[in-house]
This record gives C-alpha cells, structure tokens and sequence, in this order.
C-alpha cells in the first residue's frame, strides 16, 4: 500500500466525518469500508476504448442481513454520498462515468457478518444523462437549489475537500510476519488495521482479526486502540486496551510484528 494521495484521504475524511455522529463506531460495516469496495469495484471492472475507460454507473450493496439492519434507515443518504465519492474518484482516476452513479443496497444470507459485496453493472443512461457530473460538493448552488439537493450540511471540519491535505507523520514498519518489510503510513486520520481487505492497513496474517486495531492521531500523538480483535494487541510486549504511542514501540498483533516510527 502506497502513500495515501492528498484528494483520496480528503474524501475518505469528508465521508468519516459526515457520518460520525450518524453511525455506530461499534457496527462492523463502516460508510468508508462501503466506499473503499465501491472503488475497487469501479476501478476493475473499468472497460478501455480507444480513447476513454469506462466504469460502472450501477453498484449494489449486498450485506449480511445484520449489517444491512443498521443502514437501512440512512440508506438514501448513504447512497448520495457514496455516488458523490465514486463521482469524484472517477475524475481523479480519469475514467468516464457515462451517467450519475446509482447505489443501492440489499441484504444477502449467504455473506459472512462484516463481508461486503459489490455487484456493479453498466446500467442504460438516456441522452439527457450523459453529461458532465460533478459531486454536489464542488457545485456552487443558490440556497434554494441546496434545499432541492442537499438535506444536510457538512460537518465544519471536513469542507471544503479540496483544502484538506494529508501529512504522514509516522509509519509502521512490518519487522515479523507474511507483510514482513513493508511499511504503511499513519497521519492525521483514523487508520483502520486487519485482514479485511478495505482495512486502510491489510495484512495477510489470518491470526489478525478482520477489524483487528485502529491508529488516531489526538494532539499530536498517536494513540493505538484493539477493536475487540480475537488474538488481541500488543504493544513492548503487554496486551493494551488503548496506549499512547512513542517512537520505537514494538507493536504485535496476531503473528505479525511492527515497529512505530515517527517522523
């Protein structure tokens, strides 16, 4: 995993922070694990002509029934935002979306509680919708207008996008494990670390739980916090519940082994 770019951590902050105090932290489907598979999605099963790449314009959600309960009732809102996001990802990655993205979600039985899948489709637009599209927070709207498309506004601290930048104050060195010599950067937005692939941090250690521990930066430091993982999270050597970091600390979860380091 690379570092993050600028304009992809500005919009996974955006839909972190707009969903913050309208989401339960304890659910095991996140709104950024769903936008992290929407972009996977549209990124492989892109289609290349001579002189555009294509994506997807129809994405379903399908979620085991426990994790579609909790996103039933925000479903539209999630859907907007998340057509919002792929919109965006699409100009940065200059692919061509030939109409609005349309998201829709759905239970499915035979998935595993925390699995996302993604069915995506190249869905027929009529003429009037193949047009430019730009997400709804780039558009300059009049407050009626706003009114017509927008029933909420960004929380202060994650608009405008465009401004936000990414710093990598710190990174984790993989000493011990499969991912043994990578390294993965850690800044001032909450990192995600497990074996689930839209885990800001994956590793391919199965005795790492799937939603094993997450990094956040307060204050200028780092604080590392075990999300309930099986195996749990160590840090010199001691299971932590939630510790402050410091440069040098040797962090071991499932067989897997990491050095901190800051910048």
């Amino acid at each position: 995993m690379g570092l993050f770019s600028g304009l992809e951590d500005s919009l996974e902050k955006y839909i972190e922070g707009f969903f913050k105090d309208k989401f339960s932290s304890d659910a095991r489907v996140q709104p950024t694990d769903i936008a992290k598979k929407l972009a996977r999605a549209m990124k492989d099963n892109r289609r290349v002509s001579v002189s555009n790449v294509y994506v997807p314009n129809q994405y379903i959600v399908l979620l085991h029934p426990e994790d579609y309960l909790p996103i039933k009732p925000m479903a539209a809102l999630i859907s907007k935002e998340m057509a919002d996001y792929l919109v965006q990802k699409a100009t940065e990655k200059k692919f061509t979306l030939v109409g609005q993205p349309q998201i829709m979600f759905t239970q499915e039985n035979s998935l595993q509680p925390g699995e996302i899948k993604i069915d995506s489709h190249f869905a027929e637009v009529t003429p009037d919708e193949v047009k430019s599209i730009t997400p709804t927070w780039y558009q300059e709207e009049t407050d009626d207008e706003q009114q017509d498309t927008r029933q909420y506004q960004p929380i202060q601290d994650t608009a405008p996008l465009p401004k936000i930048q990414s710093t990598v104050t710190a990174t984790l060195l993989v000493e011990e494990g499969k991912d043994a010599g990578k390294e993965f950067p850690l800044g001032p937005y909450r990192t995600i670390l497990g074996r689930r692939d839209t885990c800001d941090i994956m590793l391919s250690d199965h005795s790492v739980s799937r939603r094993h521990a997450q990094f956040e930066q307060v204050a200028g430091r780092f604080w590392l916090t075990d999300l309930n993982s099986t195996n749990g999270t160590y840090v010199n050597g001691l299971p932590i519940e939630k510790v402050e970091l410091t440069s040098g600390d040797v962090i071991t979860v499932g067989n897997t082994v990491l050095i901190f380091k800051e910048h």
